[in-house]
């Protein structure tokens, strides 16, 4: 591998619908990111506390466990991990409730692939051209 290429963000997509963690995983790989996916809170927390990911993207509502629980326990194990939490729900206070547990960034469904390049270039691409 040619060391001057700039390593693909390794992200981990914890999304319990399958059309909607389709629709980002094809976002993140358009945007240059290798990809994970997770269908619950229970196995996504798994994956991602034994895989090395540059972001992790968990929706709110999903089962096993929620994406509040979910960021929590991340958020405890690794203070540096990115966390974007993603959710089609619109009540009051859950973007502040899900920067309160430790997530990085909130996203609200339907997505567009000019927002997710946009949280990739904050939270991703432009630490990698300060390092």
């Amino acid at each position: 591998m040619d060391a001057s290429l700039p390593k693909k963000p390794w992200v981990l997509i914890i999304e319990d619908d399958p059309g909607h963690q389709r629709l980002l995983e094809l976002y993140l790989k358009r945007a240059g990111c290798q990809c994970d996916c997770s269908f619950d809170g229970k196995a996504g927390l798994d994956k991602a506390i034994h895989g090395d990911y540059d972001l992790i993207f968990v929706d709110i509502n999903i089962p096993e466990m929620d994406g509040f629980m979910v960021a929590t326990l991340l958020r405890e194990r690794d203070p540096n991990v990115v966390l974007v939490a993603i959710t089609a729900l619109e009540l009051e206070g859950i973007k502040r409730k899900a920067l309160a547990v430790g997530y990085n960034d909130f996203m609200q469904k339907p997505l567009e692939q000019e927002a997710i390049e946009a949280v990739l270039d904050e939270h991703y691409f432009s630490k990698q051209q300060q390092s």
